[in-house]
Formats: structure tokens, sequence, C-alpha cells
């Protein structure tokens, strides 16, 4: 910041860019209100045909 003159640093701070920080691991106000859509995968399941017949429990989900 040395080579930075007062008019740039005055420059800077009417325009909002004083410095810069981060927000992780903050708590930040009013950004519980949202949602994600996540869209899961569409699995199948056999029914029919299957390896020991009919009367068993189905398989696992793929």
């Amino acid at each position: 910041d040395a080579e930075v003159d007062e008019e740039t640093r005055a420059l800077q701070a009417m325009m909002g860019f004083g410095g810069f920080g981060t927000t992780k691991g903050v708590e930040v106000e009013g950004n519980d209100v949202g949602t994600a859509k996540v869209n899961k995968k569409r699995t199948w399941r056999q029914y029919m045909n299957r390896r020991g017949g009919f009367n068993r429990a189905l398989d696992s989900m793929k």
C-alpha cells in the first residue's frame, strides 16, 4: 500500500473499495430464506423375472 497515493485511497474509499473481507464461517444475517432444488436421479426396481422368483423381498434400490 506504500505505492498507492492519497488521492487513489480517497477515490477507493468513496467508491466502497476500502477493503475486502470474507464471510467464511460467519453467520450472515438474512441468509436463511432461500432453498435449493435438488433433482434426485430416478432409480428402477425390477418386479418380474427376478432371480429367485416372486415371493421374496425386493432388490435394493439401484
